[in-house]
């Protein structure tokens, strides 16, 4: 049983609605009288008149249900209903005719289960219409006790089903007519997009955490509903990033001067496109689902913001190698200061597309090697690798993998191994402890870096920065997070380790 307060629009009353679920499968919505529920003294006199029922070809016996008013329409309530078979509904009552409209529905299983309190607690549905958060109960018996027993006593799972309306306007010309989003109103569309941009817009803050799965999951529901919708959507979004107050850039001039533009954005910003990039725009880029995204623009902006955080990475560790050098031509202790790892990599990244890196970071690199045998007592500075399998030579040919072996075709192996490099220090990652792995870009991370490279306002190529703040760039502590989309990584762990097999 739920209720939820409504104002009558064809009334001056204010009524309540209640909505109970039967054992048959049915639901039933309730309207009373608030006025009159305050003022009565018998419980014999208090009444409320049935203004709906729901009824659907399942049997299975209601087992949770919630009700929600959205901000708008005033004239729509939301009706969520969990069932014993696992079974989701959300529906629509229109109090203008009490009628009751399908909106979504979600089957976890194809059979009633014995046991309610063991598949459902309980569920909710958001003041927005924006999701519903379903609780569930795990039976111990049913998990493996080796691994899942001892860490998951519940499961909390959200699922969209619909827009809300925060107060913050969006032009109407951002929407684009499309058949695909019939199921969804023009107004729907604006209040998604809305709350998108100003999702978006809070998580360009440097201090707010980079958690982005609502919001990537709210625009792959829309790439497939309404692409049309969601293209000009994002050029709006991609357009607002790259621009300020005095500036208004349109993606045609994005383009056109990309890496000058890049160049001048908190990283902060690159690492939401890489992201927006990925796992949204370039997530169907065979247009199965009848994308009309162009792969060529998002694969271009993509590319030129990777290669601008590259740039950034390497110039901030050439940095901290120059900066702890002072530190001991001072006779300063550096021993709080992060210790660069790679830097013999990261100087043969530069010569090799020396004709396209920024002159600054060229000038960074030579001023590296000027410093000759001194940099052992700096930085880790190793160029010379071996695989991990076989013990033949690694040479370096890209920051993200490679081949054990000779590059003289003549000499090859019989068997070259595939190794992974560290996408934080372009050395080979470790194959005998566990790595960081990024659930976004795939990227191996073996060595971190600290938190203040994710906090740089623009790249640290465009001028020389302030030596009583470099200190506190590299000792700040270094932190488990992408380089490239700046999320937080998870631990890549051997196979075996996850096998519900005895080893």
């Amino acid at each position: 049983m739920c209720h939820s307060g409504m104002d009558n629009e064809r009334s001056s009353k204010s009524s309540l609605l209640l909505a109970t679920g039967c054992s048959d499968g049915s639901v039933k919505i309730w309207s009373g009288d608030i006025e009159g529920l305050n003022q009565c003294t018998d419980a014999k006199e208090v009444s409320f008149l049935s203004v709906a029922e729901v009824t659907t070809n399942s049997s299975a016996p209601v087992s949770s249900i919630s009700l929600s008013t959205p901000a708008q329409p005033r004239h729509e309530v939301n009706l969520a209903v969990g069932r014993v078979s696992g079974s989701l509904e959300t529906w629509i009552l229109h109090l203008c005719s009490n009628e009751v409209e399908n909106s979504s529905e979600c089957h976890a299983h194809d059979r009633v289960l014995s046991v309610v309190s063991h598949q459902c607690f309980g569920l909710t549905l958001s003041p927005g219409e924006v999701m519903i958060a379903v609780v569930r109960s795990l039976d111990p018996n049913m998990l493996d006790q080796m691994y899942q027993a001892r860490t998951q006593k519940a499961v909390v799972e959200f699922i969209w089903i619909g827009g809300q309306f925060l107060g913050i306007p969006l032009n109407k010309d951002i929407y684009i007519s499309n058949k695909q989003s019939a199921k969804s109103s023009e107004t729907n569309l604006l209040w998604w997009g809305s709350n998108i941009l100003w999702s978006l817009k809070n998580y360009e803050k440097c201090e707010t955490g980079l958690v982005l799965w609502d919001v990537i999951a709210a625009l792959q529901v829309l790439m497939k509903f309404a692409p049309a919708f969601l293209e000009t959507l994002m050029h709006k979004w991609v357009s607002d990033l790259f621009s300020d107050d005095q500036q208004c850039v349109s993606i045609d001039t994005l383009c056109q001067c990309r890496k000058d533009m890049m160049s001048n954005v908190s990283s902060r910003k690159l690492h939401l496109l890489n992201i927006i990039c990925r796992k949204v725009m370039l997530r169907d880029p065979a247009g199965e689902n009848g994308n009309s995204t162009s792969t060529d623009l998002w694969s271009s902006l993509l590319l030129s913001s990777e290669r601008e955080l590259r740039e950034r990475l390497v110039a901030f560790t050439f940095a901290a190698v120059s900066n702890r050098m002072s530190y001991f031509r001072k006779g300063a202790c550096a021993e709080n200061m992060w210790f660069p790892v790679g830097v013999a990599q990261m100087r043969s990244w530069v010569s090799m597309n020396s004709g396209g890196v920024h002159n600054q970071l060229r000038s960074l690199s030579s001023t590296i090697k000027r410093l000759g045998s001194r940099i052992n007592s700096v930085c880790e500075y190793s160029a010379e690798e071996t695989c991990a399998y076989c013990s033949t030579p690694v040479h370096f040919e890209s920051p993200d993998i490679a081949l054990c072996g000779s590059v003289d075709p003549a000499i090859v192996p019989t068997e070259r191994h595939k190794l992974s490099r560290c996408a934080a220090s372009m050395r080979l990652c470790s194959v005998l402890e566990p790595t960081w792995y990024c659930v976004c870009c795939g990227g191996m991370v073996d060595k971190l870096v600290p938190e203040t490279y994710f906090a740089m306002k623009t790249s640290p190529l465009l001028g020389a920065a302030n030596p009583d703040d470099e200190s506190s760039l590299y000792s700040a502590p270094a932190v488990p997070r992408c380089p490239f989309c700046g999320i937080l990584l998870q631990r890549l762990m051997p196979e075996f380790l996850l096998s519900v097999s005895p080893v």
